[in-house]
Order: structure tokens, then C-alpha cells, then sequence
């Protein structure tokens, strides 16, 4: 039966740099590498908000992304 390994992830925060003429946000993403595979969403959401309270603009959106090797 095949299962999954995790391999590596990243944290990817989409940061809201302002609002277009009708109102929308702006987004951009901010990747961080060398993120633990393992970390639970609790940890990695604690993360994210603290260097959140570091950068200029502000947090829309929070994702963590794995990649996993089949085997």
C-alpha cells in the first residue's frame, strides 16, 4: 500500500499591500523555506503571526505547503 513521507514545506503569507480602485485588496505572497513538515497548524499559525508583527504590511492569509515523496 503506498503512503506518504513528508520531504519539506514552506510558509507562504499573503501579505495585504493595499486596495485597488474599487475597494479589493492587494495581495502578495511572501515564502519562507525550511519550514518542519511536522509542525501542527497551532505552531505554524503562532509563527506566522509573530513575523506577521514584523513586516510593513498585513496578514491576509496564512498557508503552509508540503511537498511529500509517494513510496
Amino acid at each position: 500500500m503506498a503512503s506518504y513521507a513528508p520531504v519539506s514545506s514552506r510558509l507562504s503569507l499573503r501579505l495585504q499591500i493595499g486596495t485597488d480602485s474599487l475597494g479589493r485588496p492587494q495581495l502578495r505572497t511572501l515564502s519562507l523555506s525550511g519550514v518542519d513538515p511536522l509542525a501542527d497548524a497551532n505552531a505554524t499559525y503562532a509563527v506566522a503571526q509573530a513575523l506577521g508583527g514584523l513586516l510593513s504590511y498585513p496578514v491576509h492569509e496564512i498557508q503552509k505547503v508540503d511537498t511529500d515523496i509517494v513510496s
